[in-house]
């Protein structure tokens, strides 16, 4: 339309010009039309050409624009379900890491007790076994000595064996085990 209206217009323009010649004949005026109108229509199908490669051109780039938005949603649909997943196995990491620090403070503390209570038990143990000495400030002559209370255990130390091997052979505990070779070196009977 646009094309039509300038053509239009040309045509006018060229018939308000002023005649520069008049004696020319009218067929020079005929030609000279002729060759305006088909200037025209040139100038008209060029301008309808390039209105056409450009509208294919604007086509091709909404096409090419709609298929890289649609690949970068895919895309971010992928990232955020990735995300989500991350997020997921972070609190279970987290979970897993406080459940165990739980289990280690309660192992600890379980220990902590045991090794309290065995140790009670061996320093009443000592205790005991020291009470009789200090409650008689001088021991008996009749009194055995201590290598003749435990003749298996210096039997076995003689023989070299650990004070481990010796407290599993006699059924004692490591701890009692060297305080009666304590004892012995004590009384020089070892």
């Amino acid at each position: 339309m646009i094309v039509v209206i300038l053509g239009a217009a040309a045509i006018v323009y060229a018939l308000m010009l002023p005649k520069r010649q008049v004696d020319k004949s009218s067929s020079d005026k005929e030609k000279l039309v002729q060759e305006v109108e088909a200037t025209l229509e040139q100038y008209m199908a060029d301008i309808e050409r390039e209105n056409e490669e450009l509208v294919e051109l604007i086509s091709r780039m909404k096409q090419e624009t709609e298929s890289k938005q649609l690949a970068h949603q895919e895309q971010l649909a992928e990232l955020r379900q990735r995300l989500v997943q991350l997020e997921q196995q972070t609190l279970q990491h987290e979970a897993r890491i406080t459940a165990a620090e739980q289990g280690t403070h309660q192992a600890a503390a379980v220990m902590l007790a045991q090794a309290q209570e065995v140790a009670a038990a061996q320093i009443s143990r000592y205790q005991q076994e020291q009470q009789p000495s200090l409650a008689e400030p001088e021991p008996e002559p009749q009194e055995p000595s201590i290598r003749d209370r435990y003749p298996e255990l210096f039997d076995l130390y003689a023989q070299g064996k650990s004070v481990d091997g010796i407290a599993k052979v006699t059924g004692m505990q490591s701890g009692e085990v060297q305080l009666i070779l304590q004892l012995a070196k004590q009384e020089g009977s070892l």
